[in-house]
């Protein structure tokens, strides 16, 4: 009986961990169908892969005592840290800056290499889950900073729910770090871990699923905000139009003065060839008027 109910816990872990595997792999079609057919921005390529490497990680790690450790120690965690790396990117190249690339590769390599000693050299699943917590949490802290200071650039208004979402996000996995420092009993084996550990998963889960749908809305934000600029716009061009008495030059909606040309080419798709009309022709040419 005791052996059957220890049977029945380790499938369920393991059977939460693939169902969060498959919802990534739906979250990653989504997106991909989203980034065919509708409008998106520079950077949001990188969301949709980090969607399906979350996904490879997850169904890696519903592989565990199955497949070799390399597989489903290593590759699965380096992947799903890998899809918070390329979230991080993608959020960067959304906002209009250049990602810290360098930085990234760097964290990537140690903390492979970390794993790797973690597995092999001095095997410890809970230093394993502290390590990945501390990684996890620097990338979310790197996230509010790109959403505080990078984010309004292109977007009208900050995004209060998605900056103090990532204070959530980046709290959290330190939390569970220290805790795992007073636990009297460390796991021994993540497809035996208690139901703390399962609502801890579940929960994470839930977080990425929501930064996923976050993401989503902050692309369709921008859409709408280029549909309105686009309204103002046309509103101001079938409207009056305010011009310079002097030297001809016209205000835009947002305060600037350009030559008509260079005015009409931007906000009415028109492209300009010149000539001279008869009475100028006549002022300034008027040797080519004579017959």
């Amino acid at each position: 009986m005791l052996q059957w109910c220890k049977m029945q816990h380790f499938l369920d872990m393991r059977t939460l961990i693939f169902v969060s595997g498959i919802t990534s792999l739906i979250l990653f079609a989504c997106m991909f169908y989203i980034r065919r057919k509708q409008k998106t921005y520079e950077g949001f390529l990188y969301w949709v892969f980090a969607a399906l490497s979350n996904a490879l990680g997850m169904l890696l790690l519903s592989q565990r005592n199955i497949l070799p450790d390399f597989f489903t120690v290593i590759a699965s965690n380096a992947l799903l840290l890998f899809s918070i790396v390329l979230i991080n990117a993608g959020l960067s190249r959304f906002s209009g800056t250049r990602p810290a690339y360098n930085f990234y590769a760097g964290s990537m390599i140690i903390f492979v290499a970390l794993y790797l000693y973690l597995t092999y050299s001095m095997p410890s699943l809970a230093y394993r889950f502290i390590v990945f917590s501390f990684f996890q949490a620097m990338l979310c802290i790197m996230m509010i900073i790109i959403a505080r200071r990078d984010l309004p650039r292109v977007l009208r208004k900050r995004n209060y729910a998605l900056y103090w979402f990532l204070v959530l996000c980046a709290a959290w996995p330190l939390f569970r770090a220290v805790s795992c420092f007073f636990e009297k009993e460390h796991m021994a084996d993540l497809m035996q871990a208690g139901l703390s550990h399962q609502f801890t998963f579940l929960g994470s889960i839930a977080a990425y699923i929501i930064l996923i749908i976050a993401l989503i809305i902050i692309n369709a934000q921008r859409v709408e905000q280029e549909m309105l600029t686009a309204k103002d716009e046309i509103k101001t061009i079938a409207g009056l139009i305010p011009i310079c008495a002097a030297c001809k030059k016209i205000r835009d909606y947002q305060g600037s003065w350009s030559q008509l040309e260079a005015y009409l080419s931007k906000h009415a798709d028109l492209e300009f060839s010149h000539a001279l009309c008869p009475e100028c022709m006549q002022k300034m040419y008027p040797e080519k008027l004579r017959p």
